[in-house]
């Protein structure tokens, strides 16, 4: 390649670099990230029914837990709810954590929100890994969300914003390639 040709391969590339950072970025608004920011109080490994501080958001989303037998726990659907030491290890490996108030949540919209984290899943394209649906009857509204240093609470089902919190935050955290060791369950199914 001559240097003349050279020359112009290089003014093509700086001026197509200059329009794509000029103009490429404005057409395209940037949607805001679903949640509220928590401050990480860090992933202290504490002994089970240690006691501990209080933590900074609802459900927690930082913090002190077990890591132990009973931490982190399997992903999937539960019935009965985990206490937080159990479940912000999960949190800690990069999950995403769905509670819902079964005094809140009308049985339609919870059926809806089982399938979707259970497979063989409701939404095409999406198949979470790494979440745990389960009751938490002290939720003030009928479905809260939480990964890690992040909440977001739905006054009702929504199945994009589900999924786009789960996309948005799934292995955002201090161990994210690390996971539970024992298989997935579904403690929901047929319900």
């Amino acid at each position: 390649m001559s240097n003349k040709g050279f020359l112009v391969l290089l003014v093509i590339i700086v001026v197509g670099a200059i329009g794509f950072i000029a103009f490429g970025g404005k057409n395209t608004p940037k949607r805001p990230q679903l949640g509220t920011n928590h401050k990480s109080l860090g992933g202290t490994h504490i002994q089970e029914g240690a006691k501990h501080p209080a933590y900074n958001s609802d459900p927690a989303s930082s913090g002190w837990h077990y890591s132990d037998a009973s931490a982190p726990t399997a992903w999937g659907v539960y019935t009965q709810e985990l206490p937080p030491e159990i479940f912000l290890h999960n949190e800690e490996h990069g999950g995403v954590i769905v509670t819902y108030n079964p005094k809140l949540l009308p049985a339609d919209q919870l059926k809806k929100l089982r399938a979707l984290f259970v497979p063989p899943y409701s939404m095409k394209n999406f198949s979470p890994s790494k979440a745990i649906v389960m009751p938490r009857t002290e939720d003030t509204h009928p479905i809260e969300v939480a990964a890690w240093t992040v909440t977001y609470n739905m006054d009702s089902y929504d199945e994009a914003k589900l999924r786009d919190f789960y996309l948005e935050h799934v292995s955002h955290s201090p161990e994210p390639t690390a996971g539970p060791t024992n298989t997935p369950i579904n403690q929901a199914a047929g319900q």
